[in-house]
């Protein structure tokens, strides 16, 4: 309480892993709105595969709904290391079973759900074995391994076996749920995931090559290239199913020039087709999809930089003008959280730093200007994380745009380093082709807060350099 009266004469508060939750229930319930907010924001920094299921619990229990989603997204997208820890055994049932029903549920099989569900159980069997069957109708059976199931067959058939595991599988055998019985009541796709396209190569070769690489297997695929020469300076955004490459710097047999195309790729059959022009011909511009529009912002024509935008609806064939950026970049980068484009940094129309972080509310077409990067640069590289933006290049920023506050990201993997892409993938960031100089390292970094990991994963990147683009696609496996 003693904070709460300084927050009142100083609109200043201090807090900490001792005082957060006992600041934010008072501040809470004596409305101190703003005090509220920044602990829960404290909340989401500290956020980890071993206490997120402590503040899904905890928020869920105060109707925190922000810090409540912030937690149990942690906990959706990294189950398989959330299921090893000290938490997972005093889970509630209810909260377990909610996780299940979760079509944003990540596992890199079906497999990893029903073995959740028998270590949880496992945890005291007395009082749980009877939750069994309910839990495990909620496991998606076609999609369960070959190998999964036939271990359960072999199991089921066992005779003598005393043990919880062998009971649990033989009451799975002798009365399964009807999702286990009728195919019908089962899902027909598995659990929806992302996955992560990126588009590179020399502008002086025939073609621009696509590779979609898979989170679950940690594979990559050549797609089908981008069929152009002498073109560079694009960017590259995804709407649903559909990659767009918009915009561009193109050079005919003498002369560069800015062009107004636009070049969409279908995921689902893996073709390009061309889309309706632009109604401005721009290079070095943002490109964003959110909710269903296609977003293209600022960018430089060939008489230089404007701060037009203009979007198009994914079900139309037309551009629409929309409200101008306040302040004209080029070479930014943009990320969309919800109905917010944020464009941060880039080079103004003099050639310098801009150092803004500019945000369109899509709802009401309208600009404002909510923050300065502490560390401004062009070709920074942007994306979102739990609501959060990171900014990454020369070093990597942290940004809440609630409350403004910019955390520096201590990682050896970012110091005075920067990178030709980067994109969210799963609850973890992903990013590609360290520059370096006049070149480049073919090298990809997972970032990922959650279970302290920031490393190079990838020393041969197969999709060639330089990268213009690298997004994340929503799919489910059928």
């Amino acid at each position: 309480f003693q904070a709460l009266l300084e927050f009142t004469r100083t609109a200043h508060v201090l807090i900490d892993e001792e005082n957060v939750t006992s600041l934010l229930e008072a501040a809470d319930f004596f409305q101190f709105d703003r005090v509220k907010l920044l602990c829960e924001r404290f909340l989401e920094r500290e956020l980890h595969v071993s206490n997120c299921l402590g503040l899904v619990t905890y928020s869920q229990r105060f109707a925190f709904i922000e810090l409540y989603a912030a937690a149990l997204n942690v906990a959706l997208t990294h189950w398989g290391d959330v299921m090893c820890q000290e938490e997972f055994k005093a889970l509630p049932k209810e909260v377990l079973m909610q996780v299940l029903k979760s079509d944003d549920l990540f596992v890199v099989r079906e497999d990893v759900v029903f073995e959740s569900i028998v270590r949880w159980i496992l945890e005291d069997p007395e009082a749980r074995e009877e939750d069994f069957l309910d839990l495990v109708g909620e496991v998606r059976v076609s999609f369960l391994s070959l190998s999964f199931l036939d271990t359960l067959v072999k199991c089921s058939k066992r005779s003598g076996e005393t043990d919880t595991f062998s009971r649990l599988i033989k009451k799975l055998d002798s009365c399964p749920p009807p999702s286990w019985q009728n195919m019908e009541l089962c899902p027909c796709t598995g659990r929806s995931y992302d996955t992560l396209y990126v588009l590179g190569g020399k502008h002086d070769k025939e073609q621009q090559e696509l590779f979609l690489f898979q989170p679950k297997t940690g594979t990559w695929q050549s797609c089908s290239p981008l069929q152009r020469r002498n073109f560079t300076q694009y960017a590259l955004a995804a709407v649903g199913s559909f990659l767009f490459v918009t915009g561009g710097y193109f050079r005919d047999e003498f002369v560069w020039y800015s062009v107004d195309w636009v070049l969409i790729y279908n995921c689902l059959d893996n073709s390009w087709l061309e889309g309706p022009a632009m109604k401005k011909s721009r290079h070095s511009h943002c490109a964003v999809g959110a909710g269903l529009y296609l977003y293209v912002l600022g960018g430089s024509t060939d008489e230089g930089i404007i701060p037009a935008v203009e979007r198009m609806a994914l079900v139309e064939s037309e551009w629409e003008s929309m409200s101008p950026m306040a302040q004209p970049v080029e070479r930014g980068d943009a990320v969309s959280v919800g109905t917010r484009i944020y464009v941060v940094c880039g080079l103004d129309e003099n050639g310098h730093v801009y150092d803004g972080v500019q945000r369109l509310n899509t709802e009401t077409d309208s600009w404002d200007v909510i923050s300065c990067s502490p560390l401004p640069r062009y070709d920074l590289c942007i994306t979102s994380l739990n609501g959060a933006l990171y900014t990454i290049g020369g070093g990597a920023f942290r940004f809440d745009v609630e409350t403004d506050e910019w955390t520096q990201v201590e990682e050896e993997c970012f110091t005075k380093k920067f990178f030709m892409g980067c994109s969210t993938v799963n609850g973890r960031i992903y990013l590609l082709g360290q520059r370096k100089g006049n070149s480049a390292l073919p090298v990809v970094v997972l970032f990922d807060p959650y279970v302290d990991m920031c490393q190079v994963i990838e020393s041969k990147l197969p999709c060639p350099l330089p990268i213009h683009g690298c997004v994340s696609v929503r799919r489910s496996d059928t």
